[in-house]
Order: C-alpha cells, then structure tokens, then sequence
C-alpha cells in the first residue's frame, strides 16, 4: 500500500510497507495543514473481525450500505458518524448519513450548513473538483483528515465542530465506479476523543475495503429488480409533475435518485456518459435545483 502524507505526523512511524512519499497537494490554509495519503490495497498484517467483514460484504443487499460501513468500522475503532456524500460536477450532495446511535444523528442538518456556507474551504472539494470526471475505478483511494485545530474557516470550526463536539474528520474520496466520485466522511466525538496517531493508521487499512464494498452494494442496486420498479415509478411521477422533462430526463432523473451512477445509467440507457452528464443538468436547471438531495425532496 501507499500512503502519501502530509502534516500532522511528521515523525509517523508507519507499519511494515508502509511508506511516506512526496505529495503535491498540500493543504495550507492560513499556516493550517491538513494531512493527505493515497491508499491502493490493505496493508499485511490488518486483523479484522470476520463477522463484521461479512456484513460489510453483504452491505448491498440493505438500502443503507454506509450503515454498514459506519458498522464495519466501529469493530476496528469508534467513530460515531458517517456522511456518504456523492460529487456531481464537483458539487457534493449527501446521500447517507448515519450516527451510531449514542446521539442524535446531526449528519443531515450539519451537512446542509456545510454545502451552503464552507464547502469551498475545504481541501476536500479541491480534490474532488480536481479528480471528477478523471479517476478511474483502478485509481487509488484518496485519504484526507482533519482535526478541529486544522479546520481553515472559523464559522465552519465553530458552528459545526465546537458547536457539535466533533474532534476531527477523516474522509475517503474514490471512484467506485468509472466516472463517479465519493467521499466516505468518518466523525468523531469528544467521547471518542480525537483521531490519534495509531487510529489513523488502523482506519486508512480499512479504505479500500470500503471503497470495494460500496463498489459492490452500486452493482447490486443498479441490478436489483427493486431499483428498476421504483425507477419506473419516480418516472411516472415525474411525468406528473415535471412535465416539462423529456422521456430522457425523466429517466435519467429517475435512475438518480436510485443511487444509480453516471456510468451505470448510461450503461442501462445505451447512452454515452457524457450525454447523462447533458441531461442530468438540462433537467436539474429545468427543475430548478442542484443535486440529487434537491432531486429527492423535489421527487418526494
């Protein structure tokens, strides 16, 4: 494996195979760094719990693969919150978000204020308005991790870090499939206390496992014969009530907001991707909206 590092632990003493190389993409905000690593397979060694591997395997069989995730990861360290968020065009759009269930989960709400107001300081859309449309589903996982004394702005450190008692994020940005770009967001709390040094290195181990079982959960929704009867329903719902959308955007549309990826619906559609990139964003300036978390309240 690969890790490519920047910042918080200049003196880390990584696992066997495990080696720092030079990056390009530092993270400096107002004398803040942030730490980055690109990560290709698990390093040796990693002992994992065989009971929560195979209900992260199985994670595509539920309607919520990131609560597995969030599970899965829980048997190595705690982290109390997970946010699956989806980059189109290089604007995210959060398409799970769950706590373990000692709070309340603030994923939604927080996120909200996060794409509204602080998105563009952080590193992370950087990256993804970098990688959107160029990383391949071969390319390496992109880790990047923030503690609270590294967040760049001060109203997103103070309303939603302090003011959530969250200790440090840690984010997973990958190409599940081809042309489509995720970020995995780990939280943690004051009562899991912050993203030390050897959780950091335990939990990168475990990002290309979760990269390749959500990869798994997306082919087994996109060939679900549930996703195909609840995509023909949200278009015939949408013949309703956007009828300004062509049959074409309808069904674009419709395999959206089944979670379907750029690539997948134009594989179901025997289009080119970047004509449901064309349709995509006909559809959503017809509707007025931007997003598949605008899509799905638009729907419902």
């Amino acid at each position: 494996m690969q890790y490519q590092l920047l910042g918080v632990y200049p003196e880390q003493r990584f696992a066997p195979g495990i080696h720092a190389v030079d990056s390009s993409t530092a993270c400096l905000y107002f004398g803040v760094m942030a730490s980055t690593w690109l990560l290709e397979n698990p390093p040796a060694g990693h002992m994992l719990d065989a009971c929560a591997v195979a209900r992260l395997l199985d994670a595509g069989d539920g309607r919520a693969p990131a609560l597995e995730m969030l599970d899965f990861v829980n048997h190595v360290l705690p982290v109390e919150y997970i946010s699956l968020v989806e980059y189109v065009d290089g604007v995210p759009s959060q398409v799970e978000g769950h706590s373990t269930g000692r709070h309340e989960n603030i994923t939604a709400e927080c996120f909200s204020l996060y794409k509204s107001r602080f998105r563009q300081a952080d590193e992370l859309t950087r990256l993804a308005m970098r990688m959107v449309g160029e990383t391949s589903m071969h390319a390496p996982v992109t880790a990047l991790l923030y503690d609270v004394t590294d967040i760049p702005d001060q109203g997103w450190r103070d309303q939603i870090f302090v003011g959530r008692k969250l200790t440090g994020r840690l984010s997973f940005l990958y190409a599940p499939l081809p042309r489509t770009l995720f970020a995995i967001n780990l939280y943690r709390d004051q009562h899991d206390g912050r993203f030390e040094e050897a959780d950091v290195q335990r939990l990168l181990g475990l990002a290309p496992i979760l990269k390749r079982a959500h990869r798994n959960a997306l082919f087994a929704h996109l060939a679900s014969p549930d996703a195909r009867l609840r995509g023909l329903e949200i278009e015939r719902a949408l013949q309703r009530t956007a009828p300004l959308l062509s049959p074409r955007e309808r069904a674009v549309c419709a395999r959206i907001a089944c979670g379907i990826g750029a690539d997948g619906i134009a594989a179901d559609l025997c289009i080119a991707a970047s004509t449901v990139a064309t349709l995509r964003k006909r559809a959503y300036a017809k509707l007025a909206i931007h997003g598949r978390q605008q899509l799905l309240r638009f729907i419902h």
